[in-house]
């Protein structure tokens, strides 16, 4: 009688574990922090940098407007239909948003270029460290809600990227 009770209970913690690392002394599955490894690795700072350097006028025009606009507001003309301030504010407003998104869209255009040959390195990176760990998956850290600091390779695959020549 014991045995029909028993045996059903460890046929089903057995299923429950057959596809889990259940015993095994190492994960098969890693994550790292992508946009960390992009940035943080020496490569990818002095590509982060470039794209900053060839932006930063136009950045600096941006706050240039940023301010105008503030100052606009401020202004105590502006609730005075007949002043002209408010169609000044609307004209200014509407130039910076144009100017805003054409500069976030040649941004992200040139950070493609600039970090397309130091992703290609990490994957040839990634995809060594994966065969020489034995990892079967590594995922971006950034979807999910709770990893075990373990698990995590960023700061090895960053090492690993600058040791590459």
């Amino acid at each position: 009688m014991k045995l029909r009770f028993v045996l059903p209970l460890l046929l089903g913690f057995a299923a429950i574990c057959a596809g889990c690392q259940f015993g095994e002394s190492k994960p098969t599955m890693a994550v790292m922090n992508t946009r960390e490894v992009i940035t943080k690795c020496a490569e990818g700072m002095k590509a982060a940098e470039r794209v900053r350097a060839k932006f930063a006028p136009r950045q600096e025009a941006m706050k240039t407007q940023e301010e105008a606009i503030a100052k606009l507001k401020a202004d105590p003309a502006l609730s005075d239909p007949n002043s002209g301030k408010r169609a000044e504010l609307e004209t200014l407003a509407r130039q910076y948003v144009v100017d805003r998104q054409t500069l976030s869209k040649e941004v992200g255009e040139e950070e493609a270029v600039q970090f397309k040959p130091i992703v290609d390195k990490i994957n040839a990176v990634l995809a060594t460290y994966a065969k020489a760990n034995g990892l079967l998956s590594v995922q971006d850290k950034n979807g999910f809600t709770y990893i075990d600091s373990s698990i995590d390779i960023t700061e090895a695959i960053i090492k690993k990227v600058d040791e590459m020549k």
